[in-house]
């Protein structure tokens, strides 16, 4: 198999949801659950600031143990994605070669890179989608 046909760009999601960072943690919340994602890259206007993960999500909510569904909502809704994003996170752009991201992500225990050209955000690539390209590379 040619391996210069192995890009990011090929096995990138494209278009990405993205929130801004004044969005609130509820905001992210649901739209994690409705379109069943773990990563949200965080832009204003097209520059991306920052990435929101599931995990870190997860250790920002309040805990149901010792709060009400009411209080539960009130802190989600009032608190901006900017206090928990990662912020100017590592990118790769989509002519890179598919396995710079694959080296990345092992070294770096990433599970995503925003994927970045002309200082927009054009896709995200993640540990599934070099699942994917796996597959298609060994015959599946």
């Amino acid at each position: 198999m040619d391996t210069s046909a192995l890009t990011v760009r090929r096995f990138m999601t494209p278009d990405p949801m993205t929130l801004g960072p004044e969005d609130s943690l509820m905001r992210a919340l649901e739209l994690m659950r409705l379109r069943h994602i773990h990563r949200i890259p965080i832009v204003l206007g097209d520059a991306l600031l920052g990435l929101l993960v599931e995990g870190d999500l997860k250790r920002a909510e309040p805990s149901m143990l010792s709060q009400s569904q009411d209080e539960f909502n009130r802190v989600m809704e009032e608190t901006p994605i900017s206090r928990i994003m990662i912020r100017d996170p590592m990118t790769i752009s989509p002519d890179a070669p598919l396995l710079s991201a694959a080296q990345t992500l092992h070294s770096t225990k990433y599970g995503s890179l925003p994927v970045v050209e002309d200082g927009r955000v054009v896709g995200i690539i993640t540990a599934n989608d070099m699942l994917r390209a796996l597959v298609e590379v060994l015959g599946g």
